[in-house]
């Protein structure tokens, strides 16, 4: 079995026993209460959906090689 499979398996599961968590919690709906809820869910949301991430950098974490490389040759032996 692959890694990236194995990871697949785990959170298929996962969301599979949250949602049946979540069936047993709340129940199911009745009648076509399941439809208007889920409309207006869908209406309320924007038409374009945001991608993360676009129009900021990524925050570099740590130094990069050439400021330790410069650090190390300017400090004394």
């Amino acid at each position: 079995m692959n890694f990236f499979e194995w990871i697949r398996g785990g959170v298929r599961q996962a969301v599979l026993l949250g949602v049946s968590d979540a069936v047993d919690q709340i129940g199911t709906p009745e009648g076509d209460d399941l439809h208007q809820g889920l409309l207006e869910v869908l209406r309320s949301q924007p038409d374009s959906p945001k991608r993360l991430g676009s129009g900021t950098r990524r925050k570099k974490l740590g130094r990069s090689l050439q400021q330790i490389q410069a650090t190390s040759e300017g400090a004394p032996s």
